[in-house]
Parts: structure tokens; sequence; C-alpha cells
């Protein structure tokens, strides 16, 4: 693994290659299974058409949730077999079930890559947490149950729900050593009422507030000091070292001595399980990422479960604020997401700094023969976003025939639709294939498409079929309504004959450079 990286593709695959006990601190926040689509990166008033799940937060049982189900059920080496096992009985074969074998596999791995000092912080919602929580006792240990964090992400005062309570807050489970693994306490500040009612004392070095000296458990043994005899929660020398620097005070000459504790080196209060001082990402912040987490929310988990120099890795990286807290905190970090858009815009745009290795994404024609060959729907999510303004349809399977959409930046005379389509395909084309897409085309009111291919594809049926779907114009400039370009094409910076299209991050049109159709 090589550390302050990024890797696209799904995290199984990639945890699968690195080593054992290598990982100091894991946080994931994968899509929860709450029946919700999230829209990642896009603009909910920009997209139009366009806009679409980029993944679908919705399980379902279906032929892979199933052969899962049979891993579980007849591999009796893995450590969540009985709970799955179980929660079949309960819960039967559905999107729930499904949902949680999908977790149960990529939860086996991190286990593997944990180090004994490590931690893991999973982020889900109420929808499933208790579920998960029966998962990792099964796979990380009950006795590495450290916490349940409740955070309040909402912080609204009204509550829009009808038939139930507002659901404001979500859930952190939190697993490591009993006494392995390493915690740096974090505090919170005191409250101004606090301060007033317990701080209420003052002298030249400032205000303070007092505490006994004495303490009769802990096995603390009484002794004589300064005419009172008392068990003392401080040695001897302590005590005197605290008199000699005018620490101690008595109510009267008589009465048990008290310590000084000053305002300005008190911590703070400890923190709690429950999280309600962070606020939700809202305004300027935002990267339209729906379901982005606070930087100070990252920091915290950060400081408080490693070390500077610390491995951090996020398996399901999203808008890339895990990376961004831990190389502000000095620590090293992975990130791996699905889509290859997300992972770029997080080096180029939250981590601005195009050194950061991307691992999955092809560099030339034969990594891109490679990634085809061994995970075809990568090479398909990749292969749409060297399209300026696309996004994959990472549903996959059930899509429609539509790999990839976007929405033309310019409106279009005599079109109600700015809708753009994309298909990919991997291995040698088929001119059926095309005609299809031509079909999809027309069924989803598009304007124009793109047939992607690896190589170069050109026949003469192929063109024919491409030009008979004719061409648009956008001021003085037309463009065909159906083209086909190559992977080779673009390593050669050869664009297809694409108008504008409106920036799937900001809904504003892009800056694309003018290269040679």
């Amino acid at each position: 693994m090589n550390t302050n990286s990024l890797y696209f593709g799904d995290c199984l695959e990639w945890m699968k290659e690195w080593n054992n006990n290598s990982i100091d601190l894991i946080y994931l926040d994968p899509p929860f299974n709450s029946n919700r689509k999230y829209n990642q990166f896009l603009q909910k008033d920009a997209a139009g058409d366009a806009q679409f799940s980029a993944f679908n937060d919705t399980w379902v049982w279906d032929n892979a949730a199933a052969e899962r189900w049979e891993m579980f059920k007849y591999g009796v080496a893995h450590s969540a077999r009985g709970v799955i096992v179980g929660l079949e009985q309960v819960l039967g074969k559905c999107g729930t079930l499904a949902y949680l074998t999908y977790m149960a596999e990529r939860l086996e791995q991190m286990h593997r890559l944990l180090k004994v000092t490590g931690h893991i912080v999973l982020h889900c919602d109420p929808t499933a947490s208790h579920y998960l929580k029966v998962v990792m006792d099964a796979i990380f240990g009950v006795d590495c149950f450290r916490n349940e964090i409740v955070w309040k992400r909402k912080q609204e005062v009204h509550n829009r729900a009808v038939r139930t309570m507002g659901a404001s807050h979500d859930v952190l489970l939190w697993y490591g050593h009993p006494d392995k693994a390493k915690y740096r306490k974090q505090f919170t500040p005191y409250s101004e009422e606090y301060i007033k009612k317990n701080y209420n004392k003052e002298d030249e070095r400032g205000r303070f507030s007092t505490f006994p000296c004495t303490n009769r458990r802990g096995g603390n043994k009484a002794y004589e000091f300064r005419g009172i005899t008392a068990h003392w929660r401080f040695r001897k020398e302590e005590m005197e070292r605290r008199w000699n620097e005018n620490l101690l005070t008595q109510a009267t000459k008589s009465s048990p001595f008290r310590y000084k504790k000053y305002l300005e080196d008190a911590q703070g209060v400890p923190l709690q399980d429950i999280w309600l001082d962070i606020k939700a990402v809202r305004g300027k912040s935002r990267t339209d990422y729906d379901t982005e987490k606070p930087l100070p929310l990252l920091k915290r988990i950060i400081e408080s479960l490693s070390d500077p120099g610390d491995i951090v890795l996020d398996p399901f990286c999203g808008c890339g604020t895990t990376c961004v807290a831990a190389r502000d905190l000095k620590r090293q970090f992975l990130g791996v997401d699905i889509s290859s858009y997300a992972v770029e815009l997080v080096r180029d745009r939250r981590l601005n700094d195009p050194t950061i290795e991307i691992n999955g994404i092809p560099f030339d024609m034969r990594s891109a023969r490679v990634l085809a060959k061994q995970n075809r729907f990568n090479f398909e999510s990749w292969a749409i976003t060297r399209l300026d303004g696309f996004m994959p349809n990472l549903k996959q399977r059930g899509d429609g025939g539509i790999d990839g959409k976007a929405t033309i930046a310019a409106k279009i005379k005599n079109w109600d639709s700015q809708l753009a389509l994309a298909q990919v395909k991997s291995g040698k084309p088929k001119l059926g294939e095309l005609r299809d897409f031509v079909g999809v085309t027309h069924r989803e009111n598009a304007v124009l498409g793109c047939f992607i291919t690896l190589n170069p594809w050109s026949t003469p049926d192929a063109n024919r079929e491409a030009t008979e779907l004719g061409r648009i114009s956008i001021g003085s400039t037309w463009f065909p309504r159906m083209q086909i370009w190559s992977i080779d094409e673009y390593f050669k910076e050869r664009r297809p004959r694409l108008p504008v299209m409106k920036d799937p991050y900001s809904g504003k049109p892009m800056n694309v450079p003018q290269l040679p159709y």
C-alpha cells in the first residue's frame, strides 16, 4: 500500500491486497440502509434531467446478495457467520440482510488490517446501527466495544416529522482493544454558567475553584499534615509542594485542606458519548455531497484515537473529509471510493495536491486494458468521467443501457431537454449494441449520445448508424447527435465533438480546454 494515496474501486478488493496489522485507525461512513438516494457531487437545482444517483442507498436482495449469503452460511471460518445466519432467521432474505452481508464481508477485511493498538469507528444512522453493532461484536469482539457515540447532526428547533419524533442524530460505533488500543482523552470547554458557579474565587493568579485533598477510597493511608490527620489524596511530599506554592486553602484552621485548581489550567469537560457541539456542514463550506461530514467531527475522532504519523484508512472516502483531517493533523491517509470522479475531486479540490497518487486509474492504454479486463464496472465508471461533465451510473446492473449522463449547459432550440448520455463497451463492440444505444437515446429524449469503446472502432455500418441520428446546432456551431469515441483517442488528447456541459460539482458551465476533435 502507498500511504497518502487515493484508491478507485471497491474497497473490498483493495483491502485484500494489503498486509495484516497495518492500519492504526479506520473511519468508515458507508452508505446507510435508509431507503434514500444520495446524489454525489450534484447540485440539486443544476443537474436537471441529468441528475441521478451516484450511489443508490437502497439495498435489495439480488444475485450478489444471495452469493454473499451462501458464502457466510457455508463458510465456517467467517467470524460473522453465526450472526448473519441468525439475522436471516429474524429478517429473512431482504434488503436489510443484503446490506449486512455486504458490510460484514468488508468489516472482516478491516479487522484483519487493524493493528491491535488501533481503532475502528463506523458511522451510521439508527436504521441499521443495532444490526451493525451485533455484526461488529462478532467480528471485533464484544470486549472491544468502547462506545456508542451519538452525534446530533441537526440543530433544528422545528420538527418536520409528522408521525414520528424528529430524526436528528447519527451513531458512531467505536471498537478498540480494551487494554492495548491507544486513546488520547479529549475535552470540551466549560459552559459560562459552570465557570460562573464553580470558578467563583480569585487571587493574584486568576480565577480558581477548590477541591478536597482528602480521599478515603483508593487505599490512601492517613497521616498528619500541618496539624491535621486525614486520609489525604496526595503523598506528603506533594502536599508540601502545594503548600509552598500557595495551592492549598482552608475554610477554618481546623478544616481539612482543599487544593486550588485555576481556570487557566482546567482542560474542560472530558469528552462524553453524546456530541452536541459539532454542527452539520452547511452553507459555503458544503461540497454538495449529501452525506458530507464536518471537518471538526473527523478531527476529533482522529485526535482521540491516533498519533501523528499513524495511518488512517477511510474505505468509503466520498468527498474526502477524513483525508483532509488526517493530513491537517500530520497523519498518513488512505482513501478509497467506488467513484473515480470522487477520488479525482478529492485530490484536485479538497486536498488540492496533484502529486497525490490515485491507484486504479489508468494512465495509458496498457493500464486501461488491464482495468477493463480485471474490473469491467470500474473501467466503465472511469471511462465515463473522461468526458467533461459526465457522471457514471454506478447502478451498473439493470441500468437501462445508460452508463453515464450529463447536462448540456446551453438551451437547444426546439428541444425541451439538455440531457446527454453515454455508454461504454470494454470489449469488442457490436453493431447491435450501437443500435440499442441509439434506441435508448430516443427513449430518454436525450439531445445527444456518446458510444465509448476501448479501442478505435469504425465500420461503414456503424458510421452510418451514428450519422443517421442527425445533428444539433448551438449558436453557429453544430454537433453530431451520436458519436463513437475511444479511450485510445483520449490518451491521444482527441475529444469527441461535444458542447459545453454543466459541471456536476457546481452546476456552472465547464471551462473545457479546446483540444482536437
